[in-house]
């Protein structure tokens, strides 16, 4: 897109934007409170006392997932399923299982919300790993939002926030976190809802901690201030009800919501996902007061989560600090912003991705320096963290050499037009070259017997060469932000997130190192 188009767009969504607002608040109104209440663990359970077989309970370790629909739903879910394949030497224990804290926005809150469902419902019943269920059982457990947004709901706000028949929150859990509030005996849905104290629990509890802590990050409407969602600062917010725009989502009993463990995942995933245009914010009822609370998408006050993350760190009075740990995934980063291929028939900004990224791209200018900032305040070394992203692909293509196959491909891209019906032939290539290179026995099959692209065993990923790479770097970056993607975008992802752990295996290994002495 030229600089031109481009100006015209920003002048566009700044008219547009200042006309949602307008609308907003004439539809709703906010409360007065005081400050958030701060990142706290001193209530909760340490989650350092989960089955110590598969965690080290010396290690600190969190990860960071940013915003970015689907797309960052599937790359970061395809990072989770690698992380997996990065085992500890003579131990049960892998990288996956290490991760104590999740900090999501958005997107990134639907591939975490996903593994810890699953985690909690059947991989400690059945002891199958987190890819063989995956590639084995997704065909029933599917985690897509079918739900599509469009130029039309960006600009047509005011009917967005009415809601529709099936609420957002109801299609989370249904979709995502695997239950159906309509039915909760439908026997191809888990029969219980995931509550923050799946994660959460009480000092007082008998309970013990199974799960790693999940936050998902919201903004509050009207002063832009970070939201984590931890049982804490429900309570301390007195938020006793969802007022989701839509008469579905009833308002919940005052004492099971008021105590904030109780409170639905689905809510706060909800609300860390309402990016305004596309997603009606989420309304909360707040006990005797007449008015609400408004929140909206995690990534209007940091779209990588790595505020609440370090933050999460800093309280864990059990690690040491140099045992502290932290890996980020940019699900919204440099990949699409700069493509490797740069030419103007292959159109990778749109309009819907334009408005979501304008507000937070400056962000990433400054984000290693932001982290290593905060990090040097917690007194926790700045060589305890890592970033994983399509920038790790890209990177990785500069390296390696370039054959004719490449050159053709450098070609043929930049004479393809940006349709979908292009794009799937370049994936229906990519995908015929692999089986051809690899063998159709080095892929998963679905209950069709077809070929799963994404589960390429990763013993093959070292014979990528740089045609491979290219054409897995374009597409997957190429995909927009937005919140239903095709199941050739949503192989792609998925398997350039492995691809990417796969990359970063031994700085993430360094992660898992646990530190002793002083």
């Amino acid at each position: 897109m030229g600089h031109k188009k481009l100006h015209i767009v920003f002048f566009f969504l700044a008219f547009a934007g200042s006309g949602i607002s307008q609308n907003k608040i004439n539809l709703f109104s906010e409360i007065n409170y005081n400050s958030i209440p701060a990142v706290a663990l001193n209530e909760y359970k340490s989650v350092q006392e989960r089955d110590s077989r598969f965690q080290n309970p010396n290690i600190a370790l969190g990860v960071g997932i940013s915003g970015g629909g689907s797309r960052a739903q599937f790359f970061s879910m395809g990072v989770l399923l690698g992380l997996e394949e990065i085992q500890e030497n003579n131990t049960q224990r892998n990288f996956l299982n290490e991760v104590d804290y999740f900090s999501t926005v958005s997107g990134g809150c639907y591939s975490a919300g996903y593994y810890l469902t699953i985690l909690k419902n059947k991989l400690q019943h059945d002891n199958c790993s987190f890819n063989e269920f995956y590639f084995s059982k997704a065909d029933a457990f599917k985690s897509d939002v079918n739900k599509s947004a469009t130029l039309f709901s960006l600009l047509n706000n005011s009917r967005n926030e009415k809601g529709e028949k099936v609420s957002m929150t109801q299609r989370l859990d249904l979709e995502v976190l695997q239950y159906d509030s309509t039915n909760p005996e439908n026997p191809d849905k888990f029969n219980t809802q995931m509550l923050l104290s799946d994660f959460f629990i009480p000092k007082e509890s008998s309970k013990n901690p199974q799960l790693p802590i999940m936050v998902a990050n919201g903004t509050a409407y009207n002063n832009g201030e970070r939201f984590p969602f931890m049982p804490h600062v429900i309570r301390a917010l007195k938020i006793n009800s969802s007022l989701a725009p839509n008469k579905a989502d009833l308002p919940l009993d005052g004492n099971q919501i008021n105590n904030g463990y109780d409170f639905p995942l689905t809510y706060a995933i909800t609300a860390s996902s309402a990016f305004p245009g596309v997603l009606p914010k989420t309304k909360f009822g707040i006990k005797n007061q007449d008015k609400i609370l408004c929140v909206i998408d995690g990534g209007a006050s940091d779209n990588t989560g790595y505020e609440t993350l370090l933050e999460l760190l800093n309280k864990d009075s059990r690690v040491d600090n140099k045992n502290k740990k932290a890996l980020f995934i940019d699900c919204l980063g440099q990949g699409k912003k700069a493509p490797f291929i740069n030419d103007e028939k292959i159109r990778l900004l749109s309009l819907l991705e334009t408005a979501s990224l304008y507000t937070v791209q400056t962000r990433y200018i400054t984000f290693e320096r932001d982290v290593e900032n905060v990090l040097e305040r917690y007194k926790i070394p700045t060589s305890n963290y890592q970033v994983i992203g399509f920038t790790t692909l890209r990177d990785h293509l500069l390296k390696l050499k370039k054959d004719q196959d490449y050159e053709n491909l450098v070609l043929q891209l930049k004479n393809t037009d940006d349709d979908e019906s292009s794009w799937l032939k370049l994936h229906n290539d990519f995908k015929a070259k692999l089986v051809a290179k690899f063998g159709a026995e080095s892929f998963k099959k679905d209950k069709n017997s077809e070929v799963i692209l994404s589960s390429l065993s990763k013993e093959k990923f070292p014979d990528f060469g740089a045609s491979e790479l290219l054409i897995l770097y374009e597409y997957a970056s190429h995909v927009e932000t937005k919140l239903k993607t095709t199941p050739e975008e949503k192989e792609m992802l998925l398997l350039s997130g492995r691809f990417a752990v796969f990359l970063k295996t031994n700085e993430l290994k360094e992660l898992l190192v646990e530190h002793k002495g002083f």
